[in-house]
């Protein structure tokens, strides 16, 4: 029993302990990007009882229409009317300063218009990468800055440093299962150097565990959705209300039409299920979204032709502040759950770096974001304009003779 109470009480204590990656005097003022949730709102509550100065942001970005209200609220999400509600009443309960920026217009123009247009013209874009690159770190660093205070901490899952040479070490949270570092490649190295994460060194459970034991309101909200804007629908159905759909058909690797579709948005590069192929036979092998293309075509074929081979990465950000070399190598990571696989740099211009994939990567989109990794930390990334895969040069005389182009 003793033993049992023992373990209790270390268990208590270590709670009490939390190691927050801060880096600055006690006593400093810091700003916390609260967007409502449990991850930010804790942050906030954790430097409270360290004893900084905290001051709360939150960046209203977006309206939610009264008929999905519901719909958002069961799914989680940030940044909406009622995520500001949320912060506002966790801040009043720390006693602590808290402003909400407008910042719709700068969404819609930077974000969810750019998320209907990549849709449209045969991209798979991210949009949490674009509200990271343009508003949650630049603009409210700019905030931040304006307040005073001497960093701005958000409670994104990522670690964040600086290595013997003073430049930003970006790397993946302890709690690899919630890790967000893929997202913050876009992080410019005077931006980094102002920012921290306090919950890279937690794990999901243990930021709950903290937002209990101190009284945060939101301690058990649900997570937010991938997509917060959208209320829950798919980008094909967001993308269709706003008339952006475009239809076209689904071809094969030779050009061969196998069957229309309304929505371009329905598909991206790697899909399987989904495709509204009729199969011939149980013997037939299964068909893979190859391409496609703004004209509305869409290539399928063997998954083999999904090895690719070399990316084009365009508008590349450096998180470190250096530029790349012809000959070095790296690690490619084209999605949030993808694993990095080897590859070496082939050519570097002003924004502009092309790679050699060096091993299996299977399936990259014109759209998605390639972050560039070395010895575990994020070098940077961009956004990919160009794949060559296996299949280059057949996908290339199937566009030719398609439908769409005829």
């Amino acid at each position: 029993m003793c033993a049992a109470n023992c373990e209790v009480r270390c268990a208590e204590t270590c709670l009490m302990q939390a190691e927050l990656d801060i880096r600055l005097p006690a006593g400093a003022r810091v700003a916390v990007a609260m967007s409502g949730g449990v991850d930010s709102s804790t942050v906030a509550a954790l430097l409270v009882e360290a004893g900084f100065e905290v001051i709360g942001l939150t960046a209203r970005l977006y309206d939610v229409d009264s008929a999905d209200l519901e719909t958002v609220r069961r799914a989680g999400t940030c940044c909406a009317p009622d995520d500001a509600r949320d912060a506002r009443s966790v801040s009043r309960k720390l006693g602590i300063r808290h402003y909400v920026l407008d910042e719709r217009e700068a969404f819609a123009a930077a974000v969810t218009s750019k998320f209907i247009d990549d849709w449209r013209n045969a991209r798979t874009p991210n949009p949490c990468v674009e509200c990271n690159r343009t508003l949650k770190f630049e603009r409210l660093t700019e905030h931040a800055r304006t307040l005073g205070a001497a960093a701005l901490a958000t409670g994104h899952y990522a670690r964040l440093g600086a290595d013997d040479a003073g430049r930003p070490l970006l790397r993946r949270a302890i709690d690899q299962s919630k890790d967000q570092a893929y997202f913050l490649y876009p992080l410019r190295p005077e931006v980094a150097s102002f920012v921290r994460f306090p919950l890279g060194t937690m794990s999901k459970a243990e930021v709950r565990a903290h937002a209990r034991r101190l009284g945060v309101a939101v301690a058990d909200k649900p997570e937010s959705m991938d997509i917060c804007f959208t209320a829950g629908r798919t980008p094909a159905q967001y993308v269709g209300e706003h008339g952006a759909a475009v239809s076209g058909h689904i071809v094969d690797v030779n050009g061969t039409r196998l069957a229309k579709h309304a929505n371009l948005a329905k598909f991206t590069v790697g899909q399987r299920k989904g495709l509204g192929i009729a199969t011939a036979a149980s013997t037939e092998p299964r068909r893979f979204v190859l391409d496609k293309r703004a004209d509305g075509t869409v290539v399928v074929g063997p998954r083999e032709l999904l090895q690719v081979h070399a990316l084009r990465i365009q508008d590349y950000s450096s998180v470190v502040g250096d530029s790349l070399t012809v000959g070095q190598r790296v690690t490619v990571q084209v999605r949030h759950r993808g694993t990095p696989v080897a590859a070496e740099v082939t050519n570097v211009m002003v924004d502009c770096v092309e790679i050699a994939v060096l091993s299996a990567l299977e399936g990259a989109a014109r759209g998605q974001s390639a972050v560039l990794w070395h010895d575990g930390r994020v070098l940077g990334g961009g956004i990919i304009a160009d794949v060559r895969s296996a299949g280059s040069e057949r996908l290339r005389n199937a566009a030719a003779r398609a439908p769409g182009a005829a």
